[in-house]
């Protein structure tokens, strides 16, 4: 017998004892095979689950234990065969639920009120600064791992997305309001440059710098009844 048979399927298991009491011998379980049955199992299960390496190694195991002659082994190879063809089979018919193999993972829980509220207070009052996950975090009074997920769960956004929002929201300010420089307004709203500032900013709005202010700095029209009036009199 080879390896692969001694390590499978131990044919002392399967043995008669060569010494039983008297009367025990006719007591003891005996493994029945049908012949007709199994006949052509191992050809026929081997080319049907040709990529299962239990019904090849049981296939190896039954060729070994067949011509060594071990036909108690045998049979209970053919046995070991039939069960697991049968479980394959069942396993084909049966499709596995959408979900059952999909990792659970744990959702984040949000950021607390109060401790979002620092944080956007502190992003507003620092607007011009260079402004880090670390200070956030520091803020918040919770390590930047545990922040970054609280504050998107809260938010929906990355800390750094949303600072870059709350800098082009003050940027929308100072471009309505007043006339100062472009570039100036990018140092004023934390950028370094005017030109990221525009990247940016378009990116956000959906248009440049100029061309929003440009939009939000006409003239309202009057109304056309005030017109009327001016012109009678």
């Amino acid at each position: 017998m080879n390896e692969i048979t001694r390590l499978t399927t131990p044919s002392h298991l399967f043995e008669r004892p060569t010494t039983l009491p008297q009367g025990e011998d006719d007591r003891r379980p005996q493994i029945t095979i049908d012949a007709s049955r199994v006949k052509g199992l191992r050809n026929h299960g081997v080319a049907e689950d040709s990529d299962d390496r239990v019904m090849s190694s049981l296939s190896s195991a039954l060729e070994a234990a067949e011509e060594g002659h071990d036909r108690h082994c045998a049979d209970a190879l053919r046995l070991a065969m039939a069960i697991r063809l049968a479980n394959l089979r069942s396993q084909a018919v049966t499709p596995a639920k959408q979900g059952d193999f999909e990792p659970k993972t744990r959702q984040a829980r949000a950021l607390q009120t109060w401790r979002l509220k620092r944080v956007v207070e502190y992003v507003d009052n620092n607007v011009s600064a260079r402004i880090g996950l670390s200070d956030l975090a520091s803020v918040a009074g919770l390590s930047r791992m545990h922040f970054a997920s609280q504050f998107r769960a809260a938010t929906g956004l990355r800390p750094h997305e949303f600072l870059l929002r709350r800098r082009v929201r003050r940027a929308e300010d100072l471009l309505r309001n007043n006339t100062t420089a472009i570039a100036e307004i990018a140092l004023i709203v934390g950028f370094q440059t005017q030109a990221h500032f525009t990247t940016v900013f378009k990116k956000i709005v959906g248009c440049t710098p100029r061309q929003w202010r440009v939009i939000n700095q006409m003239p309202i029209v009057p109304q056309l009844g005030h017109l009327r009036a001016a012109t009678a009199a």
